[in-house]
């Protein structure tokens, strides 16, 4: 890895204040259920850093989501007895880390909240084993997570207005689950123009350039 040297470092840290002043990360979009939070490029907080949050519940006491794009080396089939799947599981955020969540695109389940028009969060768990039976590649229908991200009453309001998150409503919910987690942060804000397109292209170290 080529590392950058210090007059370069200087260089690269004013051109990205410049851009930052010309291109805030910001957006008209408030948060809702269902919609997604990106984290602003620099945000290094563990659970956190490059974040593609789905919005599960948000109301004026309370907001919680779950962190699309952090894998873990953990698989299903390690931790849940009589578990027929090997689904790797996700880092869902920093709170109850000892509690297993799952999103899925299965309507037929009862008990489940939908999201979106394609998404839906728990539900009865006979019946999702059920539905994962009769799919060739389930995990392309469901994602299973620890924990989960949780703000109180206007905290996630105050973090936006901070800018460390934007809110979209627009992505492709029927496709999202399948989509490359590696990449989901990239090209959340390629897809809302160019204006947030900017900042996928920042780097996550500028030592590094």
């Amino acid at each position: 890895m080529r590392l950058a040297q210090p007059e370069n470092i200087h260089f690269i840290c004013c051109t990205l204040m410049k851009i930052t002043q010309q291109h805030l990360f910001s957006t008209q979009t408030t948060p809702r259920t269902g919609r997604l939070l990106i984290a602003e490029p620099f945000l290094n907080e563990l659970y956190f850093q490059r974040a593609v949050i789905l919005l599960v519940h948000h109301d004026h006491e309370e907001s919680m989501g779950l962190v699309l794009n952090h894998p873990s080396e953990t698989h299903t089939h390690e931790i849940l007895n009589d578990f027929d799947f090997s689904l790797r599981i996700y880092h869902g955020g920093p709170v109850d880390t000892q509690s297993l969540f799952y999103l899925h695109s299965f309507s037929s389940l009862s008990e489940a909240k939908q999201l979106t028009e394609n998404l839906f969060f728990g539900g009865n768990w006979d019946e999702l084993m059920d539905a994962m039976k009769n799919e060739k590649h389930p995990e392309r229908r469901v994602r299973f997570f620890s924990g989960y991200a949780g703000w109180g009453a206007q905290q996630l309001l105050d973090e936006m207005s901070e800018h460390a998150w934007v809110c979209i409503a627009n992505y492709d919910d029927a496709s999202i689950l399948s989509k490359p987690s590696d990449t989901l942060w990239h090209d959340s804000l390629t897809s809302q123009g160019p204006e947030l397109a900017t900042f996928a292209h920042f780097p996550l170290n500028i030592s590094d350039n």
